[in-house]
């Protein structure tokens, strides 16, 4: 499928919008918490599984983006997307100036040394798609606040993901869909990043007894399926998505909580569900004036390129109050459900 149809299909934003817009780097929200942030990448490879559904010929590889409290600054500004991932966005969106995109990740910095003492661990998943790079506001956000936030790639689903080799792994047919088998490959790698949290290297002392979950759209629905089947995964969170697979019938009995907007009614009709459901603490906001990507950076990189908010599924809420909201309940919901 080319580029085009595929952003379009996932309901990305419109690449015609930005075909002439920016000419200069975005500058990210400044996190909000006391500790500097600190950022990483890496690929983690399951040697005891493959992936058909996912085009895998060999050992699932599953790339990470690590975001972590840090003791000082590190001496560079992140870079969340390698060159190739950035390049190929900014091409996706519409043809942007080379360097568009440069600063999306600058609230973290690279090389930084870990903080001190024992972080709780916050695995993050993107929605359908999309790169962890595209949630650092929140990331960055909660790792100046002391988590360790993993963001974890979905390879044969999103788009322009590099391993580490300088090469984007090719699309899947089998994933240009949300599916009930989709939501289970992304719980499989999410639960394989919890069980290999220890392997981590250079983002501090994680610990294995403060692990949550959260995610944006088919991100939401991975971290209530992998909690259903992993009872380390102490609390998540589902923003602005959709239920898949049992879990919407089992519930939880564990704190798992919902950010909602108001763009998709019918499809929210699984979330009231699995919420019937839910046999612990249960937390409920819905956000007026929101489009699906007000819960990503696109709500505050859109302004910054000079598109068209509603066009671009950002919806006309104001951009700074919509990531201090987002982050304010994430902060609260994991500091009352996993931190202590």
């Amino acid at each position: 499928m080319a580029m085009k149809s595929l952003l379009l299909a996932t309901a990305l934003l419109a690449p015609a919008l930005f075909a002439t817009t920016a000419s200069a780097s975005v500058t990210p929200p400044t996190p909000t918490g006391a500790a500097p942030v600190g950022f990483t990448r890496t690929t983690l490879t399951d040697h005891h599984r493959s992936e058909p559904i996912a085009g895998d010929s060999g050992p699932r590889r599953v790339p990470l983006r690590v975001w972590y409290p840090a003791a000082a600054p590190g001496a560079q500004p992140a870079m969340t997307m390698t060159p190739v991932e950035q390049a190929e966005w900014e091409r996706a969106l519409g043809g942007l100036p080379s360097g568009t995109l440069d600063g999306i990740g600058s609230a973290a910095t690279t090389g930084a040394r870990p903080a001190r003492g024992s972080h709780p661990v916050l695995l993050m998943s993107p929605g359908r798609a999309e790169p962890a790079a595209l949630m650092s506001a929140q990331a960055s956000d909660l790792a100046s606040h002391g988590y360790v936030v993993v963001g974890i790639d979905v390879p044969g689903e999103t788009v322009a993901v590099d391993l580490g080799d300088g090469q984007l792994v090719p699309l899947s047919p089998a994933l240009d869909h949300a599916s009930e088998e989709s939501i289970a490959l992304r719980s499989r790698d999410l639960r394989f990043v919890r069980s290999r949290l220890g392997s981590l290297q250079g983002v501090g002392r994680l610990d294995p007894e403060r692990v949550g979950a959260y995610g944006h759209s088919n991100g939401g629905a991975t971290a209530a399926h992998a909690m259903d089947l992993d009872r380390r995964i102490r609390a998540g969170v589902n923003i602005d998505g959709s239920m898949w697979g049992p879990v919407v019938q089992r519930g939880l009995d564990r704190p798992f909580g919902v950010i909602q907007g108001n763009e998709f009614d019918g499809a929210y009709d699984t979330i009231d569900e699995f919420r019937s459901h839910l046999r612990g603490p249960r937390p409920f906001v819905q956000v007026p004036d929101t489009r699906h990507h007000s819960f990503t950076d696109f709500v505050w990189v859109v302004p910054q390129l000079g598109a068209d908010p509603v066009e671009s599924e950002v919806g006309t809420i104001d951009p700074a109050a919509m990531v201090q909201l987002q982050n304010t309940l994430l902060r609260r919901f994991f500091d009352a459900y996993t931190r202590g």
